[in-house]
């Protein structure tokens, strides 16, 4: 798949994403994550970071606009978590990309849930807001009243990838399909061995 179409499904995939914040869904299962690491492997981890982080702020500056309970606007450094949490996965899918789509999808949703789950709750620790002590026993009670929120996102994340993941390579085994209806006999012989 080229650059151009690539560029075209990344697009996509953020209007989807953005539209489906918006649809009542369970709690933190949203595609953020996976975006970025679906942009971070087919792209590059600037362009990952990019729209992972653009998705959740142009999200958040609709709900705000348009005063949705829940979303829009809140405490800057927690904001500041939420982005770099949802950013962080553009990396991993940079450092993924060379891994079969499969394991990238499945393992890049792990980590990525992961290091949102150690970044957003580390800045809750910090949130005067959250009342949680400035100890290791606060950070770690913290960390704890946040496990039930990570199911949550690891299954929006897991889905969201394998669906992106899985569907880019359907699109581009289908390109190569067809490409090879038109040319040499020989071609469904380069089309198994670019698929294995």
């Amino acid at each position: 798949m080229t650059t151009s179409k690539l560029r075209l499904l990344v697009i996509v995939y953020f209007s989807l994403v953005v539209l489906l914040r918006f649809v009542p869904h369970a709690s933190n299962m949203a595609g953020f994550c996976a975006l970025a690491l679906f942009a971070g492997c087919y792209l590059n981890a600037w362009q990952g970071m990019i729209v992972g982080f653009g998705a959740v702020a142009i999200s958040d500056m609709i709900g705000q606009w348009m005063q949705i309970p829940g979303m829009g606007f809140y405490t800057r450094e927690t904001m500041l978590a939420v982005y770099l949490g949802t950013a962080l996965p553009g990396v991993l899918g940079w450092l993924l990309s060379k891994m079969d789509w499969r394991f990238a999808a499945i393992s890049g949703s792990l980590l990525s849930t992961l290091a949102f789950f150690v970044v957003t709750n580390f800045a809750s620790w910090l949130d005067p807001l959250m009342s949680y002590p400035p100890t290791l026993a606060g950070l770690v009670q913290c960390y704890f009243a946040a496990i039930p929120f990570m199911g949550g996102t690891l299954a929006g994340t897991m889905a969201f990838s394998l669906a992106f993941f899985a569907t880019h390579h359907w699109l581009e085994s289908r390109a190569i399909a067809l490409n090879c209806s038109q040319l040499a006999p020989n071609c469904s012989e380069r089309r198994e061995n670019k698929n294995d």
